[in-house]
């Protein structure tokens, strides 16, 4: 990466918010409620503070860096440790002071110490790891530093960690679609809870839900492992050799539950794909997992009140973003009465 283009590979969508942030706040129009927003979008990944540190001309025009206005990097990297993301540095950072032009040797050092705190966030990317998040009804690809692509379904949470021999990303919560790069020498491994999913060059779908892990693969295959004893999602294991787990193959599916050991079979992978595409396609699926799915995209939440509601199964296909469509069938079902307010929409049997 370049300093001619210091963001390449980068989120589009961060790049735009960070530098509409460093123009809001450098013509001097924030006020207090710009700085809460402010502080929220910073807060919600490090990627966030890192795009925004970049947005910093100081090796151009450091001239034009004024402390009153832009955010020190101070507060910003307390900001990122707050996140868990951030080990203390060796050395405290000083506030950046305001630049006068004819004094090279400070705006030298502006720079230095600008580089300094970059360095600073990719190292400690390469060491602890990267996490990004989604909200509602937001989905966002990542490229990885190896060419894999990540894409993220809404309300989705992921951690990558890579080092020397081996590649990691962990499944907080929520859903993602893997497409992973060749390499035999560093295994590409996903976790989501007690399950592990190793991959070399394939495209696969994870979601962990209610129902378990459901991996769905689009290519290739993988291996799936389940570890009742350990969740991997806060401490990782070795990386299982390629001949255990069970394999599930292009077309097939596996479902990791508790109560049961993990089979491939047949599925339809437009289908369980569909998300990408502001789908929801249910195949008798049970409506606690309905609701789980449509809360992914929707602020007023569905909720289930009644536990005999359970065993009742959903079929049909729906936008993701009209969730009065998915309302309108769960109102025309015989056994289901629907109860909306602002807050939520609360389905009861009769």
């Amino acid at each position: 990466m370049s300093k001619q283009d210091p963001v390449a590979g980068r989120n589009a969508q961060i790049i735009d918010e960070a530098a509409q942030w460093f123009v809001e706040f450098s013509c001097g129009d924030d006020d207090r409620n710009a700085r809460r927003a402010f502080d929220a979008w910073l807060r919600k990944s490090p990627e966030h503070v890192r795009a925004y540190l970049e947005m910093f001309p100081l090796w151009q025009d450091a001239s034009k860096v004024d402390a009153a206005q832009a955010t020190s990097a101070d507060a910003l990297i307390e900001l990122a440790r707050a996140g868990g993301n951030v080990v203390p540095l060796e050395r405290r950072i000083d506030r950046v002071r305001p630049v006068k032009q004819g004094r090279p040797w400070l705006i030298a050092a502006a720079a230095a110490l600008l580089v300094f705190v970059i360095g600073a966030f990719v190292w400690l990317q390469a060491t602890r790891g990267m996490t990004y998040e989604t909200g509602v009804g937001e989905q966002r690809a990542i490229s990885l530093p190896d060419g894999s692509i990540v894409e993220i379904n809404a309300r989705s949470r992921v951690r990558v960690r890579y080092a020397e021999a081996r590649r990691d990303v962990i499944l907080l919560e929520g859903q993602a679609l893997f497409k992973v790069e060749k390499d035999a020498a560093r295994p590409f491994v996903v976790y989501s809870g007690d399950t592990r999913i190793r991959a070399v060059g394939t495209q696969f779908d994870v979601d962990r839900s209610r129902r378990g892990t459901v991996v769905t693969v689009l290519e290739g295959r993988v291996a799936v492992i389940a570890d009742p004893t350990q969740d991997v999602s806060t401490t990782l294991t070795p990386v299982l050799e390629p001949t255990s787990g069970t394999f599930v193959s292009a077309g097939e599916q596996t479902i990791v539950r508790e109560s049961a050991r993990p089979r491939a079979l047949p599925v339809n992978v437009e289908d369980a794909t569909a998300w990408r595409e502001r789908r929801l396609v249910f195949s008798g699926t049970p409506l606690t997992v309905v609701a789980e799915q449509f809360n992914r995209y929707n602020e007023r939440r569905l909720l289930v009140r009644d536990t005999r509601l359970d065993s009742f199964l959903v079929s049909g296909t729906f936008s993701s973003t009209d969730p009065a469509s998915l309302v309108r069938f769960l109102r025309a079902q015989l056994d289901l009465r629907v109860e909306e307010s602002a807050s939520g929409i609360e389905i009861f049997s009769h």
